[in-house]
């Protein structure tokens, strides 16, 4: 990828020799994008496009980049020679949250990735590339910018991974700082246990210590500039471990995990659980607010979900089941002990349970050893048909996604050890729901006659993504029928694979 940065950047690099106007960059810029693979005779470079925004006002990014007559990403040029001032980002996240576009680049002295992360006032910076040859993060530029790499997919992850390549980079200056700042006693404080492991038998403490006492040791930078400083806030304390701590999981619009204490009727999600990404239409102002700031703080973004990072303490189940919901939600009921069984449960002063209640106890010992398998077992089977041409990893989750080749439409499936199902759903996320779904549910009896089946359209018609989901009730305890399971999740995922694929397609 260098090769072909160079052969991008080459002539930007001359023009900012030539201090040229904004104009003849501007142009210049729209040729060498062509040399990513994007087209202007077919209308994926677009000058200066006027978009109409309601009856008076309107709208002229300098470069609107298109692809397959749908808005990928936009541009805002200057001339090499201008200095970038925060008015020059604003007017690019503008048209950004306007076109509902996840990434924007500016490009004047320099180049700059800005991504509009999902909880953030403004657009963070992942990436600055200098307008040079041979620039390492230049051949990553035009490795994700390249036509035939593009996608939205592709685009948020790179940006996620990137913010979290700078955090990393954020901490090791932390260290860097607080060994420069005290050196002398970092450094002597290091070296004492060293020491007296090596000549301890020959030398004193006191020895040893006074020697080092006698030593300056200073630290310094090498003179090279760290990236982009972005703010990493600290965690909550986890919580400490005790005995009497119930494993609990709340499977909502979410697929979360946590630690019930019974004795202080707290609740801890915990770090790995997926949570609704997107509010509920119902959710207060205040929880709305709160629940923005802990998406901030104890989360990540990656590949359409939003995962937890960081294991979070709540007062109640039901500010946790909030949290992880997206909205107004009975925490007592919504989470689930090991056993199935409603944290009501244990809603009592002295922490025991209710015992009037009783509960099916045909269940997996150990969910997580089992869906691992479980999935192995149906990536192992559905290659072997040779229908599926890309299939991921296995993971201990009761879920497994299959890309169907669009952006925020795959495949989810299910395994639900507590409930004995397994499913296949179409899942169309939010930013793709207006476009997909209607057209979709038009042609419903013609898809479920392709089906050969009647799955359940809108399994859950007050979340803002949606599903087309089909489900197999089984006894997963039985190894006989869990091969069942699995043959006919195998079945169902080729024919929602081979219809919904072609399906899309279809759709402009």
């Amino acid at each position: 990828m260098i090769e072909k940065w160079n052969y991008f950047v080459y002539d930007l690099c001359e023009a900012k020799k030539k201090d040229v106007d904004e104009d003849s960059f501007h142009a210049l810029i729209e040729t060498q994008l062509q040399h990513l693979g994007w087209a202007k005779f077919k209308g994926e470079i677009c000058h200066k496009q006027n978009i109409h925004l309601g009856n008076s006002n309107r709208i002229e990014p300098d470069i609107l980049i298109k692809k397959d007559g749908e808005d990928e990403f936009v541009i805002e040029v200057k001339r090499p020679s201008h200095k970038q001032i925060k008015k020059d980002v604003d007017q690019l996240l503008s048209y950004m949250r306007i076109l509902k576009l996840n990434v924007g680049i500016y490009i004047g002295e320099y180049i700059e990735v800005f991504y509009d992360m999902p909880t953030s006032k403004e657009a963070v910076s992942v990436m600055k590339v200098p307008l040079e040859i041979n620039n390492k993060y230049g051949a990553k530029f035009v490795e994700q910018f390249d036509k035939e790499n593009f996608s939205q997919e592709s685009i948020v992850n790179f940006c996620e991974e990137r913010l979290q390549e700078i955090q990393r980079q954020n901490s090791l200056n932390e260290i860097k700082e607080s060994l420069i700042a005290d050196a002398q006693t970092q450094i002597a404080d290091s070296l004492r246990p060293y020491l007296m492991d090596k000549y301890g038998s020959s030398f004193s403490e006191d020895e040893i210590k006074g020697m080092l006492e006698t030593m300056r040791f200073t630290a310094s930078v090498d003179g090279s500039k760290p990236e982009s400083k972005v703010v990493v806030p600290k965690s909550q304390p986890k919580p400490k471990s005790k005995s009497s701590l119930i494993k609990c999981f709340l499977t909502r619009n979410a697929d979360a995990k946590g630690l019930f204490n019974p004795t202080d009727q707290s609740l801890t999600v915990l770090a790995g659980s997926r949570i609704n990404p997107v509010h509920l239409d119902k959710i207060s102002p205040a929880g709305r607010k709160k629940r923005d700031i802990l998406f901030a703080k104890y989360t990540e973004y990656r590949n359409g979900e939003r995962t937890v990072k960081e294991d979070i303490c709540f007062d109640s189940p039901s500010g946790a089941a909030q949290f992880c919901v997206g909205g107004s939600s009975n925490g007592w009921c919504q989470w689930k002990d090991e056993d199935g069984r409603e944290l009501n449960e244990y809603r009592i002063n002295d922490g025991t349970r209710k015992s009037e209640s009783r509960f099916d106890t045909n269940r997996v010992t150990d969910p997580r050893k089992f869906q691992l398998d479980f999935w192995t077992k149906f990536k192992n089977k559905t290659e072997a048909t040779g229908k599926i041409p890309t299939l991921q990893t296995p993971q201990p989750h009761n879920w497994y996604d299959v890309r169907i080749g669009r952006s925020n439409i795959l495949l989810n499936l299910v395994c639900n050890t507590q409930k004995n199902f397994v499913g296949v759903k179409l899942y169309i996320r939010k930013p793709a729901v207006d476009k997909y779904y209607p057209a979709l549910e038009a042609r419903k009896d013609e898809i479920n006659r392709a089906l050969g089946c009647e799955p359940k359209w809108n399994a859950n018609p007050s979340a803002q993504d949606k599903t087309i989901a089909l489900f197999y009730q089984t006894d997963l305890t039985d190894p006989q029928k869990e091969e069942k399971a699995l043959d006919w999740l195998v079945e169902q995922t080729i024919i929602f694979y081979n219809v919904f694929s072609e399906e899309v397609k279809g759709i402009n």
